[in-house]
């Protein structure tokens, strides 16, 4: 009876996967979007990224980036992260939606592409690779999907260059894929894209397919690394010479990887196994322990001589380097944050889902499904076994269910504004009146001594909203300003400060602040 109950599942599953996958597909998409403009914006590297891609629209230069509309000297990032936060500016408005937009789908993409690649290993590895995405708490709540940064683009490119790396075998035209997706990657994310050279580098070694590329294909690889590079880094070079390309190198790759405390972000060598994949508040460290029951179970599988082993063995080690290659150099290096190892959560997707996948089919071999035998044939070890692998992959999939809802509720239903970013958005429009103006600010930032000045994420909302020119300097700046000129301010400030501020213009208010405008000719320089 259970047999035949599970059967019917599968061979319903297999009648109409294209409605699971596209339900599956769907699911992933409402994670990307659903409250996509209600986070906080983040400082770093959020905001910077948009006030970066603003700027390039409003210079009418897309190569150069400028913050506050100076040339920007600590975001040393090419240009292609901007190109994606500008089409999501031109797609949706200048919105914080447009801002994530190019992210999330990118995010999406990734998902999507890494699904069809798992259709080819079983129908139930491509809808589980999906439902691990949905599941991934880290990437889905910081800096990755949901952020208007660098990283899902760059995760997107490098994704698809281990799964153009891993078919290289098959046909030697996805080597020059894997060169054009590694260009693109460096463009994106600067020295980061090296792990993916290291990556495809140790594999085509190991696999001995570097032995077999002729004359030819060599030169159409490098022609698919370099043309993109030689072409931004001309363009680039047009506006200041080597100074950006200079401390791409001085600052971005030298000092980020060897400097014992660069910018504050030192962590033991022991870092994203602690806090990200040995940590039992996410999906990653389950996840772990399936692939290494899969591998397990292959090793043994090999040695029965029950899989290719060539093709076990050449699949199996570039899973192993896209995951341990990242891990292990991102862990030696001195400057460690969360987001640098989210390029290893791929395998560990693809591999769990591989492995599971297939232990959802496995139990009917172990009824005499696969060769028509009886039950009884195999005897009770065989039923046993069978019903322990049937077991595991349930509880697992019920497991994908549990971290899917978890991540839903802390991260979609748990995102959260701030209510200054709130006022801002609403305080103005980009055709008002007093749009446009000089813009100062006396609300307390991430750091209170810093009153007076505009955090990153304050200035990337007023430039968008009111395509504000943000000054530091506070209420004394704003009081000796002779144009027109606005301030952002608590109702607790105004109301100290209501005889200083007696003849200005209420803008705009709400219970917590206001926004109040300075005429041509009222400030003091002008008396």
């Amino acid at each position: 009876m259970l047999k035949k109950a599970y059967q019917g599942a599968l061979e319903f599953f297999e009648k109409f996967y294209w409605v699971f996958f596209a339900a599956a597909c769907l699911t992933l998409a409402f994670y990307c979007f659903r409250c996509l403009d209600v986070q906080y914006v983040d400082s770093w590297d959020e905001a910077r990224h948009g006030v970066n891609a603003y700027e390039m629209i409003q210079n009418g230069d897309y190569i150069r980036h400028t913050y506050n509309y100076q040339v920007d000297d600590w975001n040393l990032k090419p240009s292609v992260s901007y190109w994606g936060i500008i089409l999501g500016f031109r797609l949706f408005g200048y919105t914080v939606f447009g801002l994530r937009f190019s992210s999330a789908l990118a995010y999406l993409l990734t998902g999507i592409g890494c699904g069809l690649f798992a259709k080819r290993y079983s129908k139930e590895a491509s809808i589980l690779v999906l439902g691990f995405f949905c599941a991934n708490t880290l990437p889905l709540s910081a800096h990755l999907a949901r952020s208007g940064d660098a990283d899902s683009l760059y995760l997107m490119l490098f994704t698809f260059a281990m799964l153009a790396m891993l078919r290289i075998r098959e046909n030697h035209r996805n080597l020059y894929v894997c060169g054009l997706l590694f260009s693109l990657a460096f463009l994106t994310k600067s020295w980061h894209a090296g792990m993916i050279a290291v990556i495809g580098g140790l594999y085509l070694l190991a696999t001995r397919e570097l032995f077999t590329l002729r004359l030819k294909e060599w030169g159409w690889f490098l022609l698919s690394v370099f043309a993109p590079l030689v072409g931004w880094f001309g363009w680039r070079y047009t506006k200041d010479g080597f100074t950006f390309l200079r401390q791409m190198v001085e600052v971005d790759l030298l000092a980020r990887t060897g400097s014992a405390d660069f910018e504050g972000h030192a962590f033991p060598f022991s870092f994203y196994f602690d806090t990200v994949f040995g940590n039992e508040a996410f999906v990653y460290r389950w996840l772990v322990g399936i692939c290494i029951l899969g591998l397990a179970v292959g090793g043994v599988l090999l040695l029965r001589k029950r899989l290719d082993v060539k093709a076990a063995v050449s699949e199996s080690l570039g899973y192993l380097l896209w995951f341990f290659v990242p891990f292990l150099g991102f862990s030696c290096i001195q400057t460690k944050l969360i987001w640098y190892c989210y390029p290893c959560t791929v395998p560990l997707f693809l591999g769990a889902a591989i492995f599971l996948g297939w232990l959802l089919r496995a139990p009917l071999d172990f009824f005499g499904e696969k060769s028509g035998e009886s039950s009884g044939g195999f005897g009770w070890k065989r039923e046993l076994a069978g019903a322990c692998k049937w077991v595991i992959a349930v509880a697992s999939v019920c497991l994908v269910g549990y971290y899917m809802r978890d991540t839903y509720f802390s991260v979609i239903r748990g995102a959260h504004g701030d209510a200054f970013q709130f006022f801002v958005q609403k305080s103005v429009e980009r055709d008002s009146e007093y749009a446009g103006r000089r813009a100062y600010v006396m609300v307390p930032g991430e750091n209170p001594e810093d009153l007076g000045s505009w955090d990153q994420n304050m200035l990337f909302l007023a430039e968008i909203c009111g395509d504000f020119r943000c000054v530091d300097g506070g209420i004394e700046a704003f009081e000796k300003e002779t144009g027109e000129a606005v301030l952002y301010l608590d109702r607790i400030r105004y109301e100290a400060l209501e005889d200083e501020l007696k003849g200005m213009e209420v803008l705009y208010q709400n219970d917590a602040y206001l926004l109040v405008g300075r005429r041509t000719g009222t400030g003091d320089a002008a008396k």
